[in-house]
């Protein structure tokens, strides 16, 4: 029995320390908080091209999938956060702000929407390779997130051309060590992400413009 008392105090011990690095132990209360991307409800600019474009994918690293948010304290060592999690898959909440801010640039064309009778004809993939909270310099916590975009035009039955590949990474400082600085951060880097694709898009494609 006293082995299980040890081992159930050092349970306790490590959830409080998890709970006082995400900010969380200056609560009364421990409460678990839920969070999810905004959706940019903004219509895209009058200008914008005649393609239909569909998000047809968006995949996260297996490192980042889970809805518990990810610290990085060590070069390869990562910490989930207990008490900060997404409301729902970091997929579906992520997929569905990156349509929006699809939608909002205007940049591509018409976005259409899962299940439309529309055919697209430009295609959107995004693969997230990083989604996490970089702790690993105590003094200045950032939010880092980095996404890969491979953007290709649907030609019918010939080939299909790649219009754009980039990966672009964004690191953005937390105002303050909690989990909603964190999200604020993340905000911030999807926002330059997509205003960076939306950008280098139009610089490489001006003739798409009506």
């Amino acid at each position: 029995m006293r082995t299980n008392r040890y081992s159930y105090s050092g349970l306790i011990f490590a959830v409080a320390l998890a709970a006082a690095w995400c900010g969380c132990g200056t609560n009364p209360v421990w409460k678990h908080q839920t969070f999810a991307f905004e959706v940019p409800a903004e219509a895209p600019p009058a200008n914008s091209p005649t393609n239909l474009v569909s998000l047809s994918r968006l995949t996260i690293s297996p490192l980042f999938q889970t809805r518990a948010f990810t610290y990085r304290t060590a070069e390869n060592i990562y910490e989930q956060d207990p008490y900060a999690s997404f409301l729902v898959s970091p997929e579906r909440t992520l997929t569905e702000a990156v349509r929006g801010w699809l939608h909002k640039g205007g940049g591509l064309g018409q976005v259409i929407e899962p299940g439309s009778a529309l055919v697209p004809s430009v295609i959107v993939e995004a693969s997230v390779s990083e989604m996490d909270g970089d702790f690993r310099d105590p003094a200045h916590p950032l939010g880092v997130m980095s996404i890969h975009f491979v953007i290709y035009q649907v030609a019918g039955e010939g080939p299909n051309r790649v219009l754009l590949d980039k990966t672009s990474i964004e690191q953005t400082p937390l105002a303050e060590r909690r989990p909603t600085a964190l999200m604020a951060a993340w905000h911030t880097d999807l926002r330059k992400i997509m205003e960076e694709i939306n950008t280098e898009y139009v610089q490489a494609h001006p003739n798409d413009r009506r």
